[in-house]
Parts: structure tokens; C-alpha cells; sequence
């Protein structure tokens, strides 16, 4: 499955880009820094997944996921630093076509597994339902760590 990041905090980027690069059916196909860029990206070079950040400079979230499911549609798991404080934007997101949202992974020196597994969580669950992973690949990923 291939997975594009869309966030401008670089911090934030590298966490889940590594979280991606962890898992052997994840590829990163690309990174946006704000809605724009993942937009025109987005049409370029539409991925399995993306994994967009609500709040950016430039363009937010919500009107990059309006755009791009509009234009180039895809899964869009929305990635906040907190639903509950952006959870007007996170459901207006929604409303746009994006499956769900989680908040953004923190970044641990030693990758503990409690700092990525809801995110690899989410992922299997969305790959399962656009039809990317069979069972036995979701299963094993919710099991596994």
C-alpha cells in the first residue's frame, strides 16, 4: 500500500514516516508540507492512503481533503495533535470524505510500540476496507508489537 504524508511539522513527518517504513506492505509514495503541495501532489500521484495533518499553513486539512476527494480521491486519515481540541475540523474533514482521524504519533528514541500502534492500527483497518491487505496481513498487523 502506498502511503503519502501530508504535515508541516518535520518532527511529525519523520515520525510517521518511519512508522510507514517499519511495515514491509507500506511504501511512502511522497510528503506534502501543507494542502497545496498535497493537492497538486495528490494529482500527480495519487496514493493508496494519505495521511493528512488538519491544521497548516497555506492551505488546512479540511479544504486540502475537500480538493483532493473532489479532484483525485483517496483514503485520507486525518492526523491532529488532538481530535478532541480540533474536533470541529476533524469531523468537518469527514464530512468531506476522509475515514477517520488519530492523533499524531510522538516521537520516541527507541520507537516504542505504544507510540506507533494505534497509527499502524488505523492504517490496517483502512487498507482492509479500500481492499489492500488481505486478512491474514490485517490481522497479523493488529497483533502485532
Amino acid at each position: 500500500m502506498r502511503i503519502a504524508i501530508v504535515n508541516d511539522t518535520p518532527i511529525a513527518v519523520e515520525t510517521m514516516r518511519r512508522i510507514v517504513k517499519k511495515e514491509p506492505n507500506y511504501k511512502l509514495a511522497w510528503v506534502a508540507y501543507d494542502g497545496v503541495e498535497a493537492v497538486g501532489k495528490c494529482a500527480a500521484d495519487t496514493p493508496d492512503l494519505i495521511l493528512m495533518d488538519v491544521l497548516m499553513p497555506s492551505m488546512d486539512g479540511v479544504e486540502a481533503t475537500k480538493r483532493i476527494m473532489s479532484q483525485s480521491p483517496c483514503a485520507i486519515l486525518m492526523v491532529t495533535a488532538s481530535i478532541n481540541r480540533y474536533a470541529a475540523q476533524v469531523f468537518e474533514a469527514i464530512g468531506y470524505g476522509a475515514l477517520d482521524a488519530i492523533n499524531t504519533p510522538v516521537w520516541s528514541h527507541d520507537s516504542s510500540p505504544e507510540n506507533n500502534y494505534g497509527l499502524l492500527q488505523k492504517i490496517a483497518t483502512i487498507a482492509r476496507l479500500i481492499g489492500k491487505s488481505s486478512r491474514q496481513q490485517f490481522i497479523s498487523a493488529l497483533l502485532r508489537e
